[in-house]
């Protein structure tokens, strides 16, 4: 499950055109307009886990270095959601982001400090806080994620569907397998190669459709 780079592109102008089209006074609703686009714009450029964009708080981003640092996740327990270590130390990593995430995501901190200071929420530092200041839970993410594909009429591929996106942008950019497998966090190869397998597949069930199509007889 996964998106075309084309389809990645729909899904981000829905959301920023979303984001013009909620008036201002509506502060909860061009809060997560805006949570919306910087959410989705990291995870198809990073390939996070969505616990792991869950845990970010903002000291975990270098906008001058343009860096990602990617340390903990968001946990579930008996007694409710706890950021915690990774469960492996390959999903320790920094990630390179680029130019235009970078620029989405600072608009985005300020956005967030000017809706929480007129809402006189607290702010506890974290990215993709719900509305009130607190850490968002991965059921809401996903939810999200179902409701988006139904507004722009694609398949749902949830919030882990984003991460294969991820990759498949990777594949077809010519990233080599062993830089996807750290940017990802993967702790082997063989899961990597799983997912580029498949992509490989894929692409060459397209050639064939593409050629009947083209032939035509």
């Amino acid at each position: 499950k996964f998106y075309t780079s084309e389809e990645v592109r729909s899904v981000l102008t829905y959301l920023e055109d979303k984001i013009h089209q909620v008036k201002d006074e509506n502060g909860l609703y061009k809060y997560f307009a805006e949570w919306d686009f910087a959410m989705y714009r990291l995870l198809a450029f990073s390939g996070l886990r969505g616990s792991e964009a869950l845990a970010l708080t903002w000291d975990d981003i270098d906008f001058n270095l343009k860096m990602l640092t990617v340390k903990k996740t968001l946990s579930q327990t008996k007694q409710g959601y706890i950021v915690s270590s990774p469960k492996t130390k390959a999903s320790i990593r920094e990630i390179s982001i680029d130019d235009k995430t970078c620029k989405i995501l600072k608009h985005w901190q300020i956005r967030q400090k000017e809706l929480f200071f007129q809402a006189n929420i607290p702010n506890q530092n974290i990215i993709f806080a719900n509305y009130k200041g607190e850490h968002s839970h991965r059921q809401a993410l996903y939810q999200r994620s179902a409701r988006i594909a139904t507004f722009v009429a694609l398949p749902n591929i949830g919030t882990h569907g984003w991460r294969h996106t991820h990759a498949s942008m990777l594949y077809e950019a010519g990233i080599p397998m062993k830089e996807t497998q750290e940017r990802l966090g993967h702790a082997s190869l063989e899961m990597t190669n799983t997912i580029y397998t498949h992509l490989n597949n894929k692409q060459k069930n397209a050639t064939a459709q593409k050629l009947a199509q083209f032939a035509n007889f």
